[in-house]
């Protein structure tokens, strides 16, 4: 391969020659660029609606950064990158609970901090990070997703960087080319499973839904339902949004207090800028009891996909009313009712989103570090600092069809 590389006042770009032919990366940090396309992409969060609303209301240190694929004039793909600031120790402090192991866990942790490069968007559960054109073969793309990996690190903007992270794949992309340098400087990680849920059309509506489970999760559900029956379930529109958003980030926090790791905190305009950016395909409903605000959950409608987002609550009332099971619930409701095929629901409470039908989908994901000597120690550092993932998968469907 060879790389010749260039500058100019806004953009820079680089040459690779891969088995005699040659590509163009063109490096840029906004989707405003013109640079920018979705041209190919069928999911929203590959849109340029979804990336700018993302740069108009970023996590606290979010950059972001794009790379155009070229192959003789022609566009190839879109490459969609996030660097973040990140100390473990910030990430995994809520796992102590006054357990001595992680609380040694912790303390070592918070001394490294890190600049982590993320080929892929660390706030949705996807293949999000990459869109290529269909005669791009998916050996090709993952060659070119290395390289310009490899050209960044050389930049003068990535200098500092400690870490490469790149996710969410739904095979290994290292598996067509095994013999691939690649493969030996990237580990693989085990992460949560993205817990995703087929919608049979046969359901038709919630009921239907509540038709195929076995007498003890349909009982579950109904009782869910009727604790939760007096309380008012409303869609907010954009301006609403705006107005409640200091209310709905205090308990988004409340809830980022009781997960074991994260990676960034939302800033406290992401969902006004959402909603403003996408529309009705961004959509967020609140819980109220006796006029006061007690959680709310927000869902993406991407083509056949209902994408279930962050939601909050408040913990001291979640037992009372069983809130997440309700947001749960209420989100198939919505999927069954409007025709959706499928509820992703992302990762995290894998156990409960079983419970109600959600499967456990292996995800593919990626860890470097540039430096030589840290990168042999990668994959036990991350063995030392992940959250505990063990859980049990559940089975709520009648054994007939399902």
């Amino acid at each position: 391969m060879q790389t010749i590389t260039s500058t100019s006042v806004l953009h820079q770009v680089t040459t690779f020659e891969i088995e005699g032919l040659q590509y163009k990366a063109i490096l840029f940090n906004s989707c405003l660029d013109p640079l920018f396309t979705d041209i190919g992409c069928t999911s929203i969060f590959q849109h340029k609606a979804y990336h700018r609303a993302l740069e108009s209301a970023p996590p606290d240190k979010m950059n972001f950064w794009y790379v155009r694929i070229e192959q003789e004039y022609k566009l190839a793909g879109i490459l969609c990158f996030q660097v973040k600031d990140f100390n473990p120790g910030d990430s995994l402090k809520n796992q102590v609970n006054g357990n001595l192991v992680r609380a040694a866990r912790y303390k070592t942790a918070s001394l490294i901090n890190l600049s982590v490069l993320c080929l892929g968007n660390t706030l949705v559960t996807g293949d999000y990070g990459f869109c290529f054109q269909p005669w791009i073969s998916d050996r090709m793309q993952t060659v070119l997703m290395m390289e310009t990996i490899d050209w960044m690190l050389t930049l003068k903007s990535f200098k500092k960087i400690g870490l490469v992270f790149v996710k969410d794949f739904y095979k290994d992309i290292f598996s067509e080319i095994p013999d691939s340098p690649y493969c030996k400087k990237y580990h693989a990680i085990d992460t949560q499973p993205s817990m995703i849920m087929d919608i049979p059309s046969e359901w038709g509506n919630f009921q239907g839904y509540l038709q195929s489970l076995k007498s003890k999760y349909r009982i579950r559900a109904n009782k869910a339902l009727k604790v939760a029956r007096d309380i008012e379930c409303i869609e907010l529109h954009a301006d609403e949004i705006e107005a409640m958003e200091p209310q709905l980030h205090q308990l988004y926090l409340k809830v980022v207090d009781d997960v074991g790791f994260n990676l960034f905190i939302l800033s406290q305009g992401y969902f006004s800028a959402l909603k403003k950016s996408l529309g009705d395909k961004f959509r967020l409903w609140i819980y109220k009891d006796k006029g006061e605000l007690i959680s709310f959950f927000t869902v993406f409608e991407d083509g056949d996909i209902l994408d279930a987002h962050f939601l909050g609550y408040d913990p001291e009332v979640n037992h009372k009313y069983k809130l997440y099971l309700n947001m749960l619930l209420r989100m198939i409701d919505l999927a069954s009712t409007r025709g959706f095929r499928q509820l992703q629901l992302s990762r995290t409470a894998t156990e409960i989103k079983s419970s109600v039908g959600a499967q456990g989908v292996p995800m593919w994901a990626y860890m470097r570090a540039p430096n030589k000597a840290f990168n042999s120690l990668v994959p036990r550092l991350y063995s030392f600092f992940k959250p505990d993932l063990e859980w049990v998968p559940r089975n709520p469907y009648h054994e007939v069809g399902f």
